[in-house]
């Protein structure tokens, strides 16, 4: 879904399910840090993935949010970042 990016490594649809509804989730792993406490922190690159992110959630309105995990093949450590659509 976003293998136009080569900062994405992959990119798959999650459903969350609670007594009270069911959410699909634009799970997208990628290669660069989440958080500008990070040490591999690339504001510019990051802006890259969330807008690519952003556009497949505006084509796919049944996508209800996307959560975003980075994977540091140098520094070894992952993080989690997540995004609520403005219609969850």
């Amino acid at each position: 879904m976003l293998a136009s990016s080569r900062l994405i490594k992959a990119s798959w649809i999650a459903v969350e399910v609670t007594r009270e509804r069911a959410e699909r989730v634009l799970v997208v792993e990628t290669y660069i840090a989440v958080s500008p406490l990070e040490r591999n922190y690339d504001a510019g690159q990051y802006e890259k993935v969330v807008g690519c992110v952003r556009q497949v959630l505006e084509t796919h309105p049944e996508i209800d949010r996307a959560s975003i995990l980075s994977m540091h093949r140098d520094a070894g450590c992952t993080a989690l970042f997540r995004e609520t659509s403005a219609a969850a």
